[in-house]
């Protein structure tokens, strides 16, 4: 926070700078309200023709012009006041006036203007008149403006470039708006200076007097004054000088994330090449295989135990490890020294920033596969699945916010979500989710991969579950509905184990038709981990068949069976286990395969889907694509609406539902509408909403059924009537009904109108597991101190703007 303050401040005073600034440079360009107000230096003659008269002693005729719109420079007569701008120069008689051409750098050159707008019979008198001092010499003046101009112009952009770089919020685009703000200070300050001199010598002209020897002498009538537009100048000057400071604070409290940007800005420039499927293999752009040789990058925190089938405990909080820019820039050189190309991250808040760990990662050439899942309620869960809108724009909200990065290799819809053949019934929700995702990042041009993640098991189910997510229920070889790369998160080689323990793995993916590869691997059980699996997953015959590995864990990671992580840290400090040196040793020592060519990789394919039977449950009728604008319709017309007395609305969602649907089955009703079944492919017509618009649903159909007793819509207290709805049970069904229109319709989902608040963005994630709760709603909001700059800069444009046309 005390960052951003910090670049929210320097991006105000940026701001202000360049508004006076752009004052100061439309001073003179014509005779309208604002321009006319402002010049850099002003010459005022109307007290000249009383001189001139006292130095001939004689009547001064035809020296001013009478006309104020006559052309200047054409002997037509002076002008009163005189007044110079940076692009041109305007003379005034009794307040109106006439501009010069508009030109860049205007030089200051009073004399010559002044001796051009004169008579023949005045010219001559004046310059053998005024023969002395700085006012004379207009090459000097003309000269030292002229260069002051250019001074000041790039002056000018630098001042702009400074405060657009320093609101993208980037650590190297920072310091690139720190250098553009001194560079600017330095600029403006050196042309202040020299107009000010120039200013300054040319005020000598306002001593100058006229006379006859032995009488009075008089002013010559000629006064040079500073112009409002260098006091403009010297304060925009001042407030991008002290703009420097606030950039300077934030790189104290982020040097070493300065230090990674720098040295990623000068290793390479260029984007990671984009990583393709063809077939079963992955391809980088220039047509080389690519295999994923990566670990696991995420922090364990609060957990519970839940699962009996995986010894690790589910998440209950997380860490967003990609948005702490000192920690990876702590991180980022172990993970050089194993020579990882990718990261997997588990949980992630899509309303952090993460620009600078996303551009480190990519200058050290690592790739990252992101869950799109978050602990407790925001995931597709095994005990009570449903694909609602509260977790598709939780996970478009992260998609947007990793989709300006090039080194995002993968999302994934899920991770290890079904646990045993029970469970499979699941996986329709699971492909739904991928083929929403897979349409959404095709409708913005994306080309990350959809993934998912699988806890091993028996094959009965496993190998079901991979083809089920990669087939195509429609039998029209579409991919539409299948993910890019299954992982498996696979501990079944321990110790210094034989290659065969693979081998009934590798039998069943022999024939898979999309990429897979081994998302957790890394066994505790036999005790040192040697890791001498690395080169037999990595060469012919696994090679031909896994597209690489992901070992677990960076982070300590202490589960049921062992410690799984690789360093202990301690602040600063990264103290390196045996294990994570024998890795090192490990991927060391890889050698990616280059067969096949991606000419030979074959067309992609997608097989019919697997049938059901007593372990594999999940039905090829998906659920529909959940739908915002219909659950939000559905929300308003609502008869009975779900207000809690908490803000804790997750804890109480779950009961309240039991409680709504147990009273609606006294009363002869039920919840088909808001039930989601994977194993029969059936799906009500509110399945798809959010838990608490789905409480407002089943709360409002008891409250129809029973009349609409006022003790019906009370629920604890968590309940209100909605007086804008429907009057009667019939309009309230036929609202209901134009609302949800289309229930099952698949369609390709756009990003969420506004993003919700934050979820957990304080907690930790632990590496495997899902959560098994109710997906109550989940919140994702953003926000941005610095981003009051760009606001505030929007609003002073256009009012400098109206004032400039003014």
């Amino acid at each position: 926070m005390r960052g951003e303050l910090c670049i929210g401040g320097a991006s105000v005073l940026s701001l202000i700078s360049l508004v006076l600034l752009i004052f100061m440079h439309v001073g003179q360009i014509n005779t309208s309200t604002v321009p006319r107000g402002i010049s850099m230096v002003n010459v005022n003659t109307s007290g000249y023709g009383q001189g001139l008269n006292v130095a001939l002693g004689d009547p001064i005729a035809g020296l001013y012009a009478s006309n104020a719109s006559a052309p200047l420079r054409d002997q037509q007569g002076i002008r009163e006041l005189y007044k110079y701008g940076l692009y041109s120069y305007c003379g005034y008689v009794n307040g109106t006036g006439i501009c010069s051409n508009t030109s860049a750098a205007n030089r200051f050159t009073p004399l010559t203007d002044l001796v051009a707008d004169m008579a023949a019979n005045y010219s001559g008198v004046t310059t053998a008149l005024i023969d002395q001092g700085t006012f004379t010499d207009s090459s000097y003046l003309g000269s030292f403006t002229n260069g002051a101009y250019y001074l000041i112009i790039i002056g000018s952009v630098c001042t702009a470039l400074a405060l657009f770089t320093g609101l993208l919020k980037h650590t190297v685009l920072f310091f690139l708006s720190t250098l553009f703000a001194v560079l600017g200070s330095l600029t403006l300050l050196i042309g202040a200076v020299i107009w000010t001199v120039v200013i300054k010598k040319a005020e000598s002209i306002n001593d100058f007097v006229v006379g006859h020897p032995g009488q009075p002498t008089t002013p010559l009538g000629i006064t040079v004054s500073t112009g409002s537009g260098i006091y403009l100048l010297w304060a925009s000057w001042a407030c991008l000088l002290v703009s420097i400071l606030p950039y300077m604070i934030r790189y104290v409290f982020n040097l070493p994330a300065l230090a990674t940007g720098i040295l990623g800005l000068a290793v390479a420039v260029s984007a990671l090449p984009k990583v393709t499927r063809t077939g079963r293999y992955l391809y980088s752009e220039d047509g080389t295989r690519f295999l994923i040789k990566g670990i696991a990058y995420q922090e364990q925190a609060g957990v519970v135990t839940s699962d009996p089938n995986s010894p690790f405990s589910e998440p209950t909080t997380f860490i967003d490890p990609l948005a702490n820019s000192t920690a990876c820039a702590r991180d980022i050189p172990f993970l050089q020294q194993l020579q990882v190309n990718a990261i997997r991250v588990y949980s992630v808040d899509s309303t952090l920033n993460h620009d600078d760990c996303m551009s480190a990662l990519e200058q050290a050439g690592i790739y990252t596969i992101i869950d799109l899942a978050l602990p407790v309620n925001g995931s597709i869960t095994r005990t009570s699945p449903q694909w609602t809108t509260n977790l598709l724009d939780q996970y478009i909200n992260t998609i947007n916010v990793f989709n300006k990065y090039t080194n995002v290799l993968a999302y994934n819809v899920g991770n290890e979500v079904i646990d045993g053949p029970e469970a499979t019934g699941t996986a329709a929700f699971i492909k739904a989710a991928a083929r929403d995702v897979r349409a959404y990042l095709n409708s913005i041009s994306s080309s990350a991969l959809v993934g998912y993640a699988a806890i091993d098991g028996d094959d009965n189910w496993v190998l079901p579950l991979a083809e089920y997510l990669s087939c195509d229920p429609s039998d029209s070889n579409s991919g539409a509905t299948a993910i890019d790369l299954f992982g498996l998160n696979n501990y079944e080689f321990c110790g210094d184990a034989s290659p065969s323990v693979y081998n009934t793995k590798n039998g069943d993916f022999a024939g898979y038709n999309v990429a897979a590869y081994f998302s957790e691997f890394g066994c505790v059980h036999s005790p040192p981990r040697l890791w001498t699996e690395v080169p037999t997953i990595f060469s012919p015959p696994m090679s031909d068949i896994w597209s690489g590995a992901v070992a677990f864990s960076y982070f300590p990671d202490q589960a049921s069976d062992g410690e799984y992580g690789m360093v202990t840290i301690d602040g600063n400090t990264v103290q390196l286990s045996d294990d994570f040196n024998r890795l090192q040793a490990q991927y060391t020592n890889v050698t990616f395969p280059t067969t096949p060519a991606q000419a030979d990789a074959g067309s992609d394919t997608y097989p019919s889907c697997p049938t059901q039977n007593s372990t594999w449950l999940a039905s090829n009728t998906l659920p529909p694509t959940p739908n915002d604008a219909a659950c939000n319709c559905l929300e308003n017309i609502l008869s009975c609406q779900f207000t809690p007395k908490t803000s804790n609305t997750s804890a109480i969602v779950g009961a309240l539902l039991d409680t709504g649907c147990s009273l609606l089955g006294e009363n002869n009703g039920n919840c088909n509408d808001i039930a989601a079944n994977g194993t029969t492919g059936t799906y009500g017509r509110v399945a798809f909403c959010d838990p608490e618009i789905k409480l407002s649903f089943v709360m409002s159909e008891y409250y129809e059924l029973t009349g609409r007793a006022a003790t019906s819509c009370d629920f604890s207290g968590n309940a209100t009537v909605n007086k804008n709805a429907p009057s009667s049970v019939s309009g309230a069904n036929a609202a209901a009904s134009s609302c949800l229109t289309n229930p099952s319709a698949t369609f390709t989902p756009s990003a969420p109108s506004s993003t919700p608040a934050s979820n957990g963005g304080s907690g930790s994630g632990s590496g495997s597991g899902s959560s098994n709760n109710n997906n109550a709603a989940v919140g994702l909001g953003s926000g941005s101190s610095a981003l009051v700059g760009l606001g505030v800069a929007f609003v002073f444009s256009v009012l400098g703007s109206a004032l400039t046309i003014a």
